[in-house]
């Protein structure tokens, strides 16, 4: 049987707030809800970054951090674009996660397109090329599915991966 997806209208996000109710929110992974409930407000009011949650029918289903960044990618992309610059200006999805209710519903592809709306928004005001993101082992094909690519391979258990904002405008 398969999953019925949720289309983009059926979801609203928001700024993360003191007065939303996270006691439910679970994804399944204990990192990603201890963040949520325990760091998301404190590094924000740090300015390290800034959490949307994302609603569906009143309750909390997903959310997502943004952060700027920088990155350097491969000499094959940069050739493309034909820009030679050591790093280029980025936003940082620094934390996606969807409630175990609710995954395999399209709820973080739409959430990537929110970050990718957001960081073509921002870039008219600032410059911002790519998206970066630090995904799980195990969730590039997600990643990939969504017109990132691999970086490189960092510390711990993450995969760095990033997509051109170009992608999306063309």
């Amino acid at each position: 049987m398969s999953e019925k997806k949720i289309s983009p209208e059926e979801l609203t996000v928001e700024k993360l707030s003191r007065n939303h109710d996270l006691a439910s929110f679970h994804c399944g992974d204990d990192d990603l809800d201890e963040f949520i409930l325990q760091d998301a407000l404190p590094q924000r009011k740090d300015r390290l970054n800034q959490t949307y949650i994302c609603r569906y029918h009143g309750e909390i289903i997903a959310f997502f951090t943004v952060s700027a960044d920088s990155i350097k990618i491969n000499k094959n992309d940069k050739k493309r674009i034909g820009v030679n610059y050591p790093a280029f200006p980025s936003i940082k999805i620094g934390r996606l996660a969807v409630h175990e209710d609710h995954k395999r519903k399209n709820v973080g592809s739409i959430l990537i397109m929110y970050a990718v709306g957001l960081a073509l928004e921002l870039g008219e005001k600032v410059g911002v090329r790519f998206i970066s993101v630090d995904a799980y082992q195990g969730i590039e094909k997600f990643y990939e599915k969504n017109y990132f690519v691999e970086l490189a391979e960092c510390e711990d258990r993450h995969v760095a991966m990033y997509t051109d904002l170009e992608d999306w405008t063309s």
